[in-house]
């Protein structure tokens, strides 16, 4: 009985495969959704740094007014698709200049969408990227704040949320864009 126990135990393998993938599928799970979220999280922030790019490109082209600043910065939404900018984000345009010789840059006006511009991280006195103006020299820069929540690693880990920020400067191409206009 004993040897005859043995003899079958050791050349029985019916079910081993079904086995190694029981024990292999949440780690193929799991390597798959992280590599998803990665994927999608590394898309959102090329996104976002488009949407700076392009709200910026279009506010420098040419004197505006703040109702024609407002449409534009309204576009942002449009550009950040799929994602859901609405809810989740904030761009913020500021205009930068050094107006006069015995005085350093001054934030001539800001403008946001859809939040306001407490959370805007330009400072006059450091201008991001070591960028130094001259005298009747005004600049645009463009950030974009969002807040981006994993779609599966949320349901499987801690929720957690990452704020994404870009940023996007130019020197406007018409006029020196120091005032915004009401109409």
């Amino acid at each position: 009985m004993r040897k005859w126990f043995k003899i079958k135990i050791g050349k029985e393998d019916r079910g081993v495969a079904a086995i190694e993938f029981a024990i292999l599928l949440p780690v193929l799970l799991l390597t798959f959704f992280g590599l998803f979220d990665i994927a999608n999280f590394s898309y959102c922030s090329n996104k976002m740094n488009r949407t700076a790019q392009e709200i910026n490109n279009i506010v420098t082209r040419g004197n505006l007014t703040k109702p024609e600043l407002d449409s534009l910065l309204q576009v942002s939404v449009l550009i950040a698709q799929p994602f859901n900018f609405t809810a989740s984000g904030n761009v913020i345009v500021t205009s930068v200049a050094v107006v006069s010789a015995n005085q350093g840059p001054q934030i001539m006006w800001q403008d946001s969408y859809p939040g306001g511009t407490s959370e805007s991280r330009i400072a006059p006195a450091s201008l991001p990227g070591g960028l130094v103006l001259n005298t009747n020299q005004t600049a645009i820069f463009t950030e974009v704040f969002f807040t981006y929540t994993p779609l599966i690693s949320n349901y499987i880990l801690a929720p957690s949320q990452t704020q994404i920020y870009a940023l996007a400067a130019a020197l406007p191409r018409q006029g020196q864009m120091t005032t915004l206009p009401a109409s």
